[in-house]
């Protein structure tokens, strides 16, 4: 009996709605309406904001230039503004890195896969980079599959020496900060 009551309670709990106020209030799908109270009761679909809603613009850097003239003791302010286009750099970023790698994957074909070294088969490369504040590129670590670490030394070494300079990537504020990615791609040894 006991059992029964307490299987029951637990197919009830699992089944019930009880958080869908709190996810639509917290998802940014009820309006924001600080002034109504919304009751157990009330019909939520005349509350819910059925518009898209609109991506939040990223602030935009203003440069500001001032001119002092020393004869006539007039100020001349002049302003720029400057966009930040976080999506373009990126966009950019990933073109160079990919046309990098492209190169470099060659290089690796024709130099290191030709080894004794190297066993035949199919080697899955995975690469953790950073892009730093400056725009540089430091190769963290080489991750090969199956491990093998001639092959790990080799692309470490080979993507470490001709690194292209990427621009650095901003964070929402405008100013650089610190990325770490990631790359996979096959080598094949035949």
């Amino acid at each position: 009996m006991k059992k029964g009551i307490l299987l029951l309670l637990v197919i009830t709990t699992v089944t019930a709605n009880a958080q869908t106020l709190k996810d639509a209030l917290y998802g940014g799908k009820l309006k924001t309406d600080s002034g109504t109270v919304i009751k157990k009761g009330d019909d939520l679909s005349t509350k819910i904001d059925t518009s898209r809603k609109k991506p939040v613009e990223p602030e935009k850097t203003k440069l500001t230039v001032v001119t002092v003239d020393s004869a006539a003791k007039k100020t001349t302010i002049t302003s720029d503004v400057t966009p930040v286009d976080n999506a373009a750099t990126t966009k950019d970023n990933n073109k160079i890195w990919k046309q990098f790698i492209d190169s470099a994957i060659s290089t690796l074909n024709a130099e290191v896969m030709t080894s004794k070294k190297l066993k035949k088969g199919e080697y899955f490369m995975m690469v953790d980079y950073a892009i730093e504040l400056d725009g540089k590129i430091t190769i963290n670590n080489v991750y090969p599959t199956p491990e093998n670490k001639f092959l790990e030394e080799q692309v470490k070494e080979r993507l470490s020496i001709d690194t292209p300079q990427l621009s650095p990537v901003l964070s929402g504020n405008g100013k650089p900060r610190r990325v770490i990615k990631r790359h996979n791609f096959t080598l094949v040894k035949n």
